[in-house]
């Protein structure tokens, strides 16, 4: 952007030292030197906006990666809270919510991003991926406590993701930042 405005002035100021030294002699003269400014002119206005609706994509695709990183923390949590529960139902509305945000997570235009959100987007992505893959087969007399530990493993690296890009997840609910149990219906079991 900066450069685009040295430019911009540099530019200017070629014409304006020539302008100086050569100064049109008949009105067609003066005309094409108008017309040279109006197009140099609008020439860097496009660049202009080109970079500026090009950095507003790429906030944007970073504000859905950061969307798509908190509903996934979110998720998971519910998720292991089901799975501590033995509560089917909440697991597979929970599941199918997991799927529907991995859903969004694909939409998230990778080309945008860079940097962390690049690589959490496309690590989270894969560890969705993966929690759908492994959840498919459970049933209600499956494996809970193995599945809870899963969630709870996985919740540190999400919320250390959405840290890193500037997006710390929040600190209420039953999980805190290192995803540690904190929710009261736990206190009294061993």
């Amino acid at each position: 952007m900066r450069k685009l405005g040295l430019a911009g002035a540099a530019i200017f100021g070629a014409l304006v030292v020539i302008l100086w030294f050569k100064r049109p002699d008949s009105s067609a003269a003066w005309a094409a030197w108008v017309q040279t400014f109006g197009v140099i002119l609008a020439i860097l206005w496009a660049v202009w906006l080109q970079s500026q609706a090009a950095g507003q994509g790429a906030r944007q695709a970073g504000q859905v990666a950061a969307i798509f990183a908190s509903n996934m923390h979110w998720v998971f949590r519910e998720l292991s809270d089901a799975c501590a529960k033995r509560s089917w139902a909440d697991y597979a509305v929970h599941r199918r919510i997991l799927g529907e945000i991995l859903l969004q997570g694909r939409e998230v235009t990778l080309q945008l991003l860079d940097g962390r959100s690049l690589a959490m987007a496309t690590s989270l992505r894969a560890i969705a991926v993966e929690a759908l893959e492994l959840t498919e087969s459970h049933h209600q007399q499956g494996n809970w406590t193995g599945l809870q530990v899963y969630f709870d493993k996985r919740l540190p690296s999400i919320a250390a993701w959405l840290s890193a890009t500037g997006h710390p997840p929040e600190s209420s609910g039953p999980t805190d930042y290192a995803g540690l149990r904190t929710s009261f219906g736990h206190l009294g079991e061993p």
